[in-house]
């Protein structure tokens, strides 16, 4: 199956990404209001974050960045991730998005996955969804979507649309489900793990997750921090893109109960620098997005 996969991620604006700094959105503990990223280190995390993946056979999509989304400001359309989701059968739904400020982005990607013959379809206006708040598990067809940025009507319309056996619904409070959790799959791409960061669950939401690993026979695998840096930190390392028997992340995650997960069950766990993209609360998951 890995051979199928295609990885699509967007091309850099050309007069530089948030060259006057960013503007952190009210609903995002992960960006930093006013960071001036380095121009220079960006081109250069991007170009190694391809490397890294075509080193792994993985071929590339590069989506341009569109001249009308720089004069709008729309930078965070290099989050490839929130665009779209796409399952096994070449259907893409495009994602309608929460903040005002992102809205109408998935438009600008639509042209290029038509021409790589995936059949588009859109949410109805009432369905909020947003495509890290989503992990597609295709082996099992299975939905997993978080609430932090979708409505139910949004989740349930996009696993409608997908035509996936089942949807569960994982609420905590990371603003997107990518900030909570990462699905760790075998070499088969069957699901086996899930990393979670436990901080983010109250008692309520972590026993939800249980039950659906519980249910499914997956690990769980938790994780949890007791200050907001180290969080944030662990949930930025964990915001990593998830393949066959491969996980790329912008840092290691060492903790022993992960290392020991990986070791037993044949896990390359490896990591890219995106260190500038975290400044707008994004990471490798985030920049990335499965084509099937």
């Amino acid at each position: 199956m890995t051979s199928r996969i295609k990885i699509a991620v967007s091309s850099l604006p050309s007069s530089g990404w948030w060259p006057n700094g960013i503007s952190a959105y009210q609903d995002n503990d992960m960006m930093i209001d006013g960071a001036n990223p380095n121009q220079e280190l960006i081109k250069h995390e991007h170009k190694k974050l391809i490397s890294t993946i075509e080193e792994y056979g993985f071929e590339l999509i590069e989506i341009p960045f569109k001249k009308s989304l720089e004069m709008k400001n729309k930078y965070d359309f290099v989050f490839m991730r929130d665009h779209f989701v796409c399952n096994r059968q070449k259907n893409i739904v495009i994602c309608n998005m929460k903040l005002s400020e992102r809205m109408n982005e998935g438009e600008f990607v639509i042209n290029e996955l038509e021409e790589l013959k995936y059949n588009i379809s859109f949410l109805d206006n009432d369905c909020i969804a947003e495509g890290g708040e989503f992990f597609y598990l295709p082996k099992e067809n299975v939905l997993l979507a978080g609430q932090g940025r979708n409505n139910l009507r949004g989740a349930e319309q996009m696993a409608e649309k997908l035509k996936v056996s089942e949807l569960h619904i994982i609420s905590s409070s990371g603003y997107h489900l990518d900030t909570s959790i990462a699905p760790i799959f075998n070499n088969s791409h069957d699901c086996i793990g899930i990393i979670c960061a436990r901080e983010v669950f109250n008692n309520k939401e972590i026993n939800n997750l249980r039950n659906i690993c519980v249910s499914y026979q997956w690990e769980l695998i938790e994780i949890e921090h007791q200050n907001i840096n180290s969080s944030i930190s662990f949930r930025t390392a964990m915001n990593g893109l998830t393949l066959p028997g491969l996980f790329i992340g912008c840092k290691k995650l060492n903790q022993k109960p992960i290392s020991e997960f990986a070791l037993s069950n044949g896990i390359t766990f490896d990591s890219t620098e995106v260190s500038q993209f975290n400044l707008s609360g994004g990471s490798v998951h985030c920049l990335t997005n499965e084509l099937f």
